[in-house]
């Protein structure tokens, strides 16, 4: 809010007399309040009826009607989490993060409904509110994929301290730090489509990152693990305190692209045009080839060209017994003369 004031005003002044300026100014400022007063309005859902608090060192667990408290095992995970991605990222905030447990898809809506968002497909199975500190999240999905679920839960505690320690940042900075601190990173396959990409060209430009990026994560993939890829590059080439010393810079006010140039001495897009020769460089082409021999477009092919072989064979099977029972036949069958001997079929003949 306090960048948008002087640029606002400058804009303004070009096209209005000076002393409008001060109605738009009171105008903008009522509308900030109004913003600040609606995130304490939605901060302020902290006893919502029938729903049970619970509070640990680092943070406060909200469980929906009917749901028992986590197991210790559990809160130790948020706990460790919530330590060393604030360690990592640099926040120093001391404030407990909401974390709401739900089960099932009706009570993740109606949870949502409460907090004034909409329902969310099936397929997602937690949301962070980042700069409320909240985090809902569906246990009956951790229950049916453990090991996703576990990641799926540190994702979103990323985004919460991000908030915290870099305040508004690009969305595919946000989803990279996530996913590289979750370890969610691509697989092979993925990797090596992302790498055919840089290899023609065809990555979408860091900066404009955000303009493709939908709110499915499924029609996205590829940006996604763009974004993942090329934060573990920048970890790898930048050293591990880097994203915390870009993010106090963006705290204090500077944009993600000022504070990059400032801590690494390159552009974003310098970078990341550096990421995408490395990516070149690599051999891709064993690779391709072992995923075009597993893909299932492959085996479908596979399966319907042996079934024309076995059915071709069969066919020529068939016609061989045909023929063989011919010439059995043929062999078999008795041709008469024409003055037959009395005693009917003349061998010889």
């Amino acid at each position: 809010e306090v960048r948008v004031m002087p640029i606002l005003q400058n804009s303004m002044s070009l096209i209005l007399p000076k002393s409008w300026l001060w109605f738009f100014g009171l105008l903008f400022c009522l509308l900030s309040a109004g913003v600040e007063a609606q995130s304490e309005r939605q901060q302020s859902l902290d006893r919502l009826s029938g729903y049970k608090y619970v509070n640990t060192s680092f943070f406060e667990v909200v469980l929906a009607p009917g749901m028992n408290s986590p197991k210790e095992s559990f809160n130790k995970i948020i706990d460790d989490t919530l330590v060393d991605v604030r360690s990592w990222l640099g926040s120093p905030s001391t404030r407990k993060p909401q974390i709401y447990l739900v089960h099932g898809r009706s009570g993740f809506n109606s949870l949502l409904a409460e907090l004034g968002i909409g329902e969310k497909p099936d397929w997602v199975p937690a949301l962070a509110l980042p700069g409320s500190g909240v985090i809902v999240f569906d246990m009956e999905y951790s229950r049916r994929n453990p090991a996703e679920g576990i990641s799926t839960l540190k994702h979103e505690i990323v985004h919460v301290v991000l908030a915290e320690s870099g305040g508004a940042l690009p969305r595919w900075v946000h989803e990279g730090i996530a996913q590289s601190l979750a370890r969610q990173s691509p697989g092979p396959q993925k990797k090596r489509e992302v790498a055919v990409h840089a290899y023609f060209g065809e990555l979408v430009p860091i900066n404009e990152m955000d303009q493709y990026l939908p709110i499915s994560h499924q029609r996205a993939t590829t940006l996604y693990a763009v974004s993942v890829m090329f934060i573990d590059w920048t970890r790898f080439r930048y050293g591990e305190g880097f994203h915390a010393s870009v993010l106090r810079q963006c705290k204090a006010g500077m944009s993600w692209d000022q504070a990059f140039f400032e801590e690494s001495g390159e552009t974003l897009d310098s970078a990341f045009e550096l990421w995408q020769n490395s990516l070149k460089a690599g051999s891709v082409l064993p690779g391709l080839i072992l995923d075009l021999l597993i893909s299932w477009k492959t085996i479908a092919v596979m399966v319907v060209i042996a079934a024309l072989v076995q059915q071709k064979r069969r066919r020529r099977a068939l016609e061989a017994m045909k023929q063989a029972e011919l010439e059995e036949e043929e062999q078999q069958s008795w041709n008469s003369q024409q003055s037959p001997t009395s005693d009917g079929q003349n061998t010889r003949d």
